[in-house]
């Protein structure tokens, strides 16, 4: 595994109507022109994640009106939309083949060897949790559900009565323990041995067709946030627990066939390291996010202490299509700050569509269209010479060290507010520097980058700024004996390549 990678979010519904409406044409995956892909591979990138392309539940008017924070949320991302722009969650999954509206069942396929052949790797969605309330899935097989025949004397509110082929159910909403149910989705019952069957079979299935999939939510399937859900469920029908995790039991059986298949977690409620030892190849790092929003730069620095063998397997972030847009949430310089922190060190670093852009509206899910935005020049230009800098072969196969960093002159304390980190090989004696000021003032330090003994014996390093364009010539026995002098106003970084 490469010790930093990069992976682009796409809306894909919201894009291929974009395209539509760009181009005048009607788009299918296969019909994507390639200059689109060509451009995300000259940018970098390892990996695209074709957000939302299964079929899925609809989303009615009648539906929407029983929920006004989502309605609240649309008529701020679209002010003039229109009923049809609202056409539902893709992850109210039906059934899992490609939404027509995307292409044939077969393109997927297809789109994946061309992607592949090209130097990209496909990343798709799998909801492990639910399936949505329009899947016939719950009528023919309602046992593979939380499901009663008789209506639940807890918490009845959580179930909806169906009428199933095998007669009248109550089936459970899908939900997690801290939130009240979405009500498009029926929540699967994973100690049932059957539903454990039948979604390692449906991996199997998606697996043939992509190189990864994002799993939404999944931690929920853990036995112990089961059994902290529906814990009353299963006492009530003298449900036994599974001696095993379902994801250790679906990991190893699927990567006994596709070794090379990547799985990704979003995970919460640090449930990230569980995951991890269950075989996820890779898992959010919400921890570092909320850091990042909120926490001062000493937080983020005891963040990075962890083992480095988590940090390769963690995905970094600042926006994505559950958060706000990271201009918003940041404001303009911390924004950029933030990006670059998260896009420097190990791990998978994902960008979303529309995040170059520095965009500003979240787009709801449920929408297959978005209000034109004008794009951010300077964020767009930030972001040209951020990934210019991270393409560079030593962030594959150089190791990435954390840089102490200590006072400039007594007193001053403001060196807590940088930080430091270095990617070096010794094969090519390269290396390049990160420095951020992760704070709203001026501040100053000396950090002390890690040099071998053959720069050691070298008089002078040249440190070029990527960001800027300018040099610094700097002294390498004052280097070493006092560290490199640091002074940077607030937010800004140094991006030096030696």
């Amino acid at each position: 595994m490469k010790e930093h990678q990069l992976i682009y979010e796409i809306n894909t519904r919201v894009w291929l109507y974009n395209l539509h409406t760009e181009l005048g044409e009607e788009i299918s995956l296969l019909k994507i022109p390639d200059e689109y892909w060509f451009e995300l591979i000259e940018t970098g990138f390892d990996w695209i994640w074709l957000m939302g392309l299964w079929k899925h539940s609809p989303l009615t008017m009648e539906d929407l009106s029983r929920h006004p924070g989502l309605l609240k949320e649309i008529n701020a991302a679209l002010p003039e939309w229109k009923p049809d722009d609202v056409i539902g969650s893709p992850y109210s999954i039906v059934e899992y083949e490609l939404n027509p509206m995307l292409g044939e069942p077969n393109d997927l396929k297809i789109l994946k060897k061309k992607l592949n052949q090209m130097g990209l790797n496909l990343m798709v969605d799998f909801v492990p949790n639910h399936f949505g309330n329009a899947s016939p899935l719950v009528k023919l097989n309602p046992d593979l559900f939380i499901s009663s025949v008789d209506e639940p004397t807890e918490s009845s509110s959580l179930f909806a009565k169906i009428e199933t082929d095998l007669g009248s159910r109550w089936i459970a909403f899908g939900r997690d323990p801290y939130f009240p149910p979405w009500d498009d989705t029926f929540q699967l019952n994973y100690f049932n041995p059957d539903t454990r069957k039948f979604m390692i079979d449906i991996l199997f299935q998606i697996a043939a067709q992509s190189d990864g999939i994002r799993c939404d939510m999944a931690m929920l399937c853990l036995n112990d946030i089961i059994n902290r859900t529906w814990g009353w469920y299963f006492t009530e029908k003298s449900s036994e627990q599974p001696q095993t995790e379902f994801w250790k039991e679906a990991i190893t059986r699927l990567k006994s066939v596709y070794p090379e298949f990547v799985f990704l977690a979003e995970v919460y409620w640090d449930q990230n390291w569980q995951l991890q030892q269950l075989g996820f190849d890779y898992t959010y790092d919400k921890r570092l996010y909320d850091r990042l929003v909120h926490s001062p730069p000493s937080y983020i620095r005891e963040h990075l202490f962890a083992d480095l063998d988590y940090q390769r397997c963690s995905l970094r972030f600042i926006e994505n299509h559950d958060e706000r847009r990271a201009i918003e949430i940041f404001k303009g310089e911390k924004s950029v700050a933030a990006a670059i922190i998260s896009g420097t060190i190990p791990g998978l670093c994902l960008y979303h569509q529309g995040q170059f852009e520095g965009y500003i509206l979240k787009i709801p899910i449920q929408l297959r269209r978005k209000a034109f935005e004008k794009p951010n020049k300077e964020i767009q230009q930030f972001y040209e010479r951020l990934l210019q800098f991270t393409s560079q072969n030593i962030f594959q196969k150089a190791q990435w060290t954390l840089i102490k960093v200590s006072e400039a002159w007594e007193g001053n304390n403001s060196w807590q507010n940088l930080l430091a980190w270095q990617w070096s090989t010794t094969e090519t004696e390269q290396f390049s520097i990160i420095i951020v000021n992760y704070a709203s003032v001026q501040s100053q330090g000396r950090i002390f980058p890690i040099l071998t003994e053959i720069r050691k014996n070298i008089e002078n390093l040249n440190f070029k700024d990527i960001l800027t364009e300018k040099i610094f010539p700097r002294n390498v026995r004052e280097i070493v004996d006092q560290g490199l002098y640091i002074d940077l106003q607030p937010f800004q970084s140094h991006l030096f390549n030696i």
